[in-house]
């Protein structure tokens, strides 16, 4: 399946990191200010309906304007059996509205980014009508609830920000765009220039407008929600003190060896007493002062002899020969073994390195601690918000009538 992008990448004079749990899906269909009477646009930001009044009336008093509009790449509809399938699926077209969160909808082509766009592109050959139609359903039920939860903090910030200070806030995440993000995006396309990458976002049903309106609504609701679970205060020593005296185990460190190896396996062409005067005369020569490595690469048997002989750090226990593991952590350091026999092979070691067991102290853990608390109090933080604003928001998503327990956003649709 599709990847979602990294998060994006902010003005300089935004101070606040982008906490990493936060969603990285966008939504494009929100309206400029909360409230205002809703009205689908193409992804220009174009009305797909001039003549609203008829339109509404027709329908009804909804106050939702629904456009009979489709993604150009991808005109084929699903078939009434799919459609009988998947409650929902019928006229799901790009303007069709999959969920509201307060007074703000989604539209389906929200759901579908350029990297969805491209998966679907690359597997769709040979597949059915509906079966290509059944992935992008797919892939709306993957992604809607990280579109939901960005949609709660971006329509909240809407709504206390101080209409005024848009423009600037408008301003300098457009210089971000244009300066940071597009390039980057011109590039992982593998397109040569801008103009090149516009026309390929509009094979997949996008366009230029419409990403820099989306990476807007995705940088504010990124910095509102890091200016709404702030949890920028100093970690107590004695809470870190104490996470540290209830996780003793997680600092517990096993002994460790880094070791050479001559080995000389014992077989029926090979039996035991000519086995062993082979690997006597390897020890010989190195006690001789030929290298160590030398030797092992040119007569030993064993797993790392094309390595010189060379094990990397090895903890204590972890070894399938218990002869030698109770030597390496035995003999001195740098010495020479007496030939020893585990049955199968005849082995020589020589212990280059070894550290004891023992426990990482807190001086040199509590860095790590304080990193970690501060985390775990910033999602806490995060969650505490988010849930304030579920318990105040309306929710609904076209998914709901395929499963009415399913949980959107974490919270049960509920109308307030």
């Amino acid at each position: 399946m599709p990847t979602i992008p990294e998060s994006i990448s902010r003005p300089s004079d935004w101070p606040t990191s982008i906490p990493s749990a936060l969603s990285k899906n966008v939504l494009s269909s929100i309206l400029e200010r909360p409230g205002a009477p809703l009205e689908p646009v193409d992804e220009d930001g174009n009305p797909l309906v001039h003549d609203t009044k008829h339109k509404q009336k027709d329908r009804g008093s909804s106050d939702v304007v629904l456009a009979d509009y489709e993604e150009t790449q991808f005109t084929a509809k699903p078939t009434s059996s799919v459609e009988a399938e998947m409650p929902g699926m019928k006229s799901l077209d790009m303007a069709q509205v999959v969920a509201r969160v307060g007074p703000e909808v989604v539209l389906a082509g929200d759901l579908m980014t350029p990297a969805a766009s491209e998966w679907i592109k690359k597997v769709s050959p040979g597949l059915r009508p509906e079966q290509i139609a059944e992935l992008r359903f797919k892939i709306y039920q993957q992604v809607i609830d990280q579109h939901l939860e960005t949609l709660l903090v971006y329509v909240d910030a809407c709504r206390t920000i101080p209409e005024e200070n848009f423009p600037e806030i408008r301003e300098k995440v457009d210089e971000a765009f244009d300066q940071e993000q597009l390039p980057q995006m011109v590039q992982a396309a593998g397109m040569g220039s801008v103009r090149e990458y516009e026309q390929l976002l509009r094979t997949q049903g996008q366009s230029l407008g419409r990403m820099r309106k989306m990476f807007f609504e995705r940088a504010l609701a990124q910095e509102w929600i890091q200016q709404n679970a702030n949890t920028t205060g100093e970690i107590p020593h004695a809470e870190m003190i104490a996470w540290y005296q209830n996780h003793l185990d997680q600092y517990e460190f096993p002994a460790r060896a880094r070791f050479e190896q001559l080995t000389v396996r014992i077989s029926q062409k090979q039996p035991r007493d000519q086995s062993w005067n082979r690997l006597a005369a390897m020890g010989n020569d190195v006690l001789n002062g030929r290298p160590f490595e030398e030797v092992a690469k040119e007569s030993s048997e064993g797993p790392t002899a094309s390595n010189g002989g060379l094990y990397d750090w090895t903890t204590q226990g972890s070894l399938v020969s218990e002869v030698i593991d109770k030597a390496i952590f035995s003999l001195p350091i740098g010495e020479l073994s007496a030939i020893l026999d585990d049955q199968t092979s005849l082995h020589i070691i020589r212990v280059i390195e070894r550290s004891d067991a023992g426990r990482t102290p807190f001086i040199d853990a509590q860095v790590a601690i304080r990193m970690g608390l501060r985390r775990e109090k910033q999602e806490n933080a995060r969650k505490e918000y988010l849930d304030r604003l579920r318990d105040r928001t309306p929710i609904w998503t076209v998914f709901d009538e395929e499963q009415k327990n399913t949980k959107i956003a974490g919270r049960p649709s509920v109308t307030r």
